[in-house]
């Protein structure tokens, strides 16, 4: 049995790395099963399932390590955003806005965000009524200009503003190809009004 059991984990090692695509345990074909006693396949069988528990729990390690990282980062962010002085967190709306949605421009609800300074921000942009259908765009924010940016793409479009521009509030119209196009307005919490100063694009 355990000349049998060794065999059987060589010829697993061997026929996963070599990536055959079966129904059978420890990726065997159609005949290399047919070669096996019932014995060995019950133990192939075992041994399949040995190794599928410790893929899964490998998969749900990974999980848990990335479910933490994030919890961390947030917890980061929002003590940042708690202890942020003037000019570090700026506030953003975005709207009269459409999103580029099903391959067409589609009017989007109205989206608030703030962005620390010198972090990159994932923002989720829904088309109205229908929020499970969403184009994202990152937004930046480095204490003189806010961008948004396509996802993976150098394809940004930016907000600029002097500090003082910034505490009065600030708003432009934006069109960032094939994601979103209407009207962002930002400012930073200290001194902040309902005056609004409209920059040139």
């Amino acid at each position: 049995m355990h000349a049998t059991r060794l065999a059987l984990v060589t010829l697993s090692i061997a026929l996963l790395a070599g990536c055959a695509t079966t129904s059978h345990p420890l990726g065997m074909t159609e005949d290399e099963w047919a070669r096996l006693s019932p014995e060995q396949q019950l133990d192939a069988r075992q041994h399949q399932a040995e190794l599928d528990q410790e893929e899964r729990a490998r998969r749900a390690e990974a999980a848990r390590l990335a479910a933490e990282q994030e919890r961390l980062e947030q917890d980061r962010r929002e003590a940042r955003l708690r202890d942020a002085g003037p000019g570090e967190v700026v506030h953003c709306v975005l709207q009269d806005a459409e999103g580029y949605l099903g391959g067409d421009w589609r009017t989007a609800e109205p989206v608030g965000f703030a962005v620390l300074r010198g972090d990159t921000k994932v923002i989720d942009i829904p088309e109205i009524d229908r929020s499970t259908r969403r184009v994202q765009a990152e937004a930046r924010y480095n204490g003189a200009q806010v961008e948004l940016c396509r996802p993976n793409r150098n394809t940004c479009t930016t907000l600029a503003a002097t500090p003082n521009q910034l505490q009065r509030g600030v708003e432009r119209h934006i069109d960032l190809e094939r994601v979103a196009r209407g009207t962002l307005y930002c400012d930073t919490p200290a001194h902040r009004t309902r005056t609004r100063h409209r920059t040139s694009d």
